[in-house]
């Protein structure tokens, strides 16, 4: 009998809130499955199909990076800088996570450093590093990124030295 009245109140409680006119807010976790595929899309044809077009798509048109405006053509920019060094890249999702309007990523890229690089000629290395990102997204685009690589792993692959600046 138990069982009966509690669900007898969860109907009364639902019939309420209807006739009442309030409605529930969205449930966010509904659009974290879109959410991570629209991230997998962009390293899928972005980066491994070397197809920087696919920001036009993806990403909103005044995106910023890392708390700075880019736009579309930043992120194509820095896309292409990286093709070009190194046109056999890969990149690969290692984890990737989402919650309400945000999409984490762990990833690891790799390639083969076949033209300058940041000032560092071409070496013929084959390089690889991780990093993450946190993109946040509105209206079904990209509006928001936070890259963190590790660029001292990548840098130093192809020879680099990095000290300290010296002190006068």
């Amino acid at each position: 009998m138990k069982g009966r009245h509690a669900v007898s109140w969860l109907v009364v409680g639902a019939m309420i809130v209807a006739a009442s006119g309030c409605q529930r807010p969205p449930d966010l976790r509904d659009s974290r499955e879109p959410n991570k595929a629209l991230v997998r899309r962009w390293i899928e044809d972005g980066f491994n199909k070397h197809s920087p077009a696919v920001v036009d798509t993806l990403f909103a048109e005044q995106v910023s990076v890392n708390g700075i405006a880019v736009g579309r053509e930043g992120i194509k920019a820095s896309m292409g800088r990286f093709f070009r060094a190194f046109p056999d890249l890969r990149v690969t999702i290692d984890e990737i996570i989402a919650e309400e309007n945000k999409v984490g990523m762990w990833y690891t890229a790799e390639g083969t450093q076949q033209a300058e690089y940041e000032g560092i000629p071409a070496t013929s290395r084959h390089v690889k590093w991780s990093g993450f990102d946190l993109l946040s997204i509105a209206d079904g685009k990209i509006a928001e990124a936070r890259f963190m690589s590790d660029y001292y792993a990548l840098l130093t692959q192809l020879g680099a030295s990095i000290s300290p600046p010296r002190t006068p």
